[in-house]
């Protein structure tokens, strides 16, 4: 349908976007749909809002990056959008359930 046509351009934007794109409005607006409807879309084909996809795309790209040898905090932090370290740490370990500095010590 068109619907999940729109659904997957959108999911698919997001994916190749994600370490640039901050708000729902910037996703909305650059898949060419209002929030409420990009929204929609998402209630209907995912268990995620569009926000929480990127959030979780976000935290997928800074675990992998804590594992890699001298990653700081702060630049995996400020690669995924996040202008302030410790708001970054907060998302990290809702995600996740371990602080970044935490899951940066299990992965060596």
């Amino acid at each position: 349908t068109l619907a999940f046509a729109n659904y997957q351009h959108c999911r698919q934007h997001i994916e190749q976007h994600s370490l640039r794109l901050r708000t729902l409005e910037q996703i909305a607006r650059e898949c060419h749909v209002n929030n409420a409807y990009l929204c929609r879309l998402f209630r209907r084909y995912d268990q995620q809002s569009p926000y929480q996809y990127l959030l979780r795309l976000k935290m997928n790209h800074a675990a992998k990056r804590l594992q890699q040898p001298g990653a700081l905090v702060k630049q995996v932090a400020e690669e995924t959008g996040f202008i302030d370290p410790f708001h970054f740490s907060r998302v990290f370990t809702s995600v996740f359930g371990l602080s970044p500095a935490n899951f940066r010590g299990l992965r060596q």
